[in-house]
């Protein structure tokens, strides 16, 4: 499954700092709790991305094939 993390606006992971290294544990965790999961229905994995302008206003996005996937992903999240 691709989890995608943007800060303001630009893709987060290479550059150094204590934010980032939040954000790669924050991605590792995301990553680890949704290994595996595709739609029954469909054979589809949904991606993730995770926007916002600082750590404290990260929004979730989850992209999936139907709603039951996205519900499935939400659920493992939680």
């Amino acid at each position: 499954m691709k989890v995608k993390m943007r800060i303001n606006g630009q893709e987060a992971g290479v550059a150094g700092g204590l934010d980032h290294l939040v954000l790669d544990q924050l991605k590792r965790s995301m990553q680890e709790k949704v290994a595996g999961l595709t739609c029954p229905e469909h054979t589809m994995a949904a991606a993730i991305e995770v926007n916002g302008e600082s750590l404290s206003g990260l929004k979730v996005e989850i992209q999936a094939c139907c709603d039951a996937m996205r519900k499935r992903v939400a659920k493992a999240l939680a």
